[in-house]
């Protein structure tokens, strides 16, 4: 397996005039031809901060079977047109990751949580193609405006198994103009965003929009 670089590539811009168009309600499909993903919380919604949500047990979190979280550099700067300088907790065990910091590899990031239905329906698609994958592309998940508890038993019921760090307070929602649930988002090994998708429904369709955007052939 190997990766090959493609020089294609959307401006964070790009992805904030999306924003404006659709609003912060629900996303769009890919072919905008049909609802996809779930609204996001309102601004008014009480979320906790992270790590906090009732105190998380530990049986809990190695129910919930999730990879330890993937190690970053905090001391990396942002690229134009990628992932946010953002440190965000780790939802099972592991260190704290620091998005901007994950580079040398591509990733596929999974924006998610427990009260979206359709994630409910992708997550373990998602998880199967990352234990399947895993060795060739790097996979985080972002638990947004969600209760940690909560959370842990979604990843549980789903066998999700990939690692996700927890966004209590919607900080990826500006940094990445996430408009709604679920969002999966193609990073290329500099740390630059390649593209991004809303519902992805097989892992077929997932492994094209990972050679599409990241040049790794799965096979």
């Amino acid at each position: 397996m190997m990766w090959r670089s493609h020089r294609r590539s959307w401006p964070l811009a790009v992805f904030a005039a999306i924003a404006a168009v659709f609003g912060l309600t629900a996303c769009g499909a890919q072919d905008g031809s049909a609802p996809a993903g779930s609204a996001l919380p309102t601004q008014e919604t009480t979320v906790p901060a992270p790590g906090t949500s009732d105190g998380a047990s530990a049986q809990l979190i190695e129910e919930a079977g999730l990879a330890d979280c993937p190690t970053s550099d905090a001391s990396i700067e942002p690229v134009a047109g990628g992932l946010p300088e953002l440190t965000l907790s780790c939802l099972g065990q592991g260190p704290d990751v620091h998005l901007a910091g994950l580079r040398g590899k591509p990733y596929v990031v999974n924006v998610w949580a427990s009260w979206c239905g359709p994630c409910r329906e992708e997550l373990p698609m998602m998880g199967q193609f990352y234990r399947e994958n895993s060795t060739e592309v790097g996979f985080l998940g972002i638990d947004m405006a969600d209760d940690q508890i909560a959370a842990l038993g979604m990843a549980a019921a789903t066998n999700m198994s990939f690692p996700s760090v927890q966004d209590p307070e919607s900080k990826i929602r500006a940094g990445l103009s996430v408009v709604g649930v679920p969002t999966t988002i193609f990073v290329r090994p500099d740390g630059e965003i390649a593209g991004r998708a809303n519902i992805v429904t097989s892992e077929q369709e997932l492994a094209e929009l990972v050679e599409q955007y990241l040049g790794v052939q799965l096979t």
